[in-house]
């Protein structure tokens, strides 16, 4: 396995020598390019126009957000079940069933903001420029729970990447529906979701503690 190691070393210096940069240039110019890219792009998404208030436009861009990242939610989860599936668990870590009831909370989450979009004259077939932003955000967290090379604790660790936006999210959701004075059966709906939202990840960070405490004991 060295002598592989150390060929596979050799080999890749000496494509180094021999292809090597293009340019003496460096980072400034890349900046350049973000930058002149940036001046002439065109925004990565706007509201349709509506006869909505600002502040109702503004919640209906936020909901369209959590609608999509529920749905990715839901995805992420039915995979950390397959790593359960594949791996087992651990002591202190969590159990098939726990898994399982994220996911129907995040499915459920998914569901209330696609009727609150509808309540509050929104499309929820629409992707806003806030649900762009976060389905590019959360593809990277897809690719590693869905990867068959990692564990479950590589998926929890990834996993509460996801459970922290989401928390702040639905923060952020309460008041900006509060901004937009919207019934409030509505908004309480809204608060019972981060109720949820910050118990899952308050779960997710006592599994990553106890795979760390366990991991540590392997080490003594």
């Amino acid at each position: 396995m060295k002598l592989i190691s150390s060929q596979s070393t050799r080999r890749m210096l000496e494509g180094v020598a021999e292809f090597g940069p293009t340019t003496r240039g460096d980072a400034s110019g890349i900046a350049r390019t973000r930058v002149a890219y940036a001046r002439a792009g065109a925004p990565v998404g706007t509201m349709p126009p509506t006869e909505q208030s600002a502040a109702i436009e503004a919640a209906l861009d936020k909901l369209g957000a959590r609608l999509q990242f529920e749905r990715s939610g839901t995805r992420l989860y039915e995979a950390l079940v397959s790593k359960v599936d594949a791996y087992g668990t651990f002591r202190g870590g969590p159990t098939r069933d726990d898994l399982i009831d994220i996911r129907n909370d995040e499915h459920h989450h998914a569901l209330l903001a696609q009727e609150l979009i509808r309540a509050l004259g929104g499309d929820p077939t629409m992707l806003t420029p806030c649900a762009n932003l976060h389905a590019t955000a959360s593809r990277g967290l897809c690719d590693v729970l869905t990867d068959p090379r990692t564990t479950l604790v590589e998926g929890l660790d990834a996993i509460i990447v996801a459970e922290l936006v989401d928390r702040e999210s639905w923060d952020q959701l309460v008041t900006s529906l509060a901004a937009a004075s919207v019934p409030e059966q509505l908004l309480n709906q809204v608060k019972a979701a981060l109720e949820k939202e910050e118990e899952h990840l308050r779960l997710v960070r006592t599994w990553i503690a106890a795979a760390r405490a366990t991991r540590a004991g392997a080490d003594t």
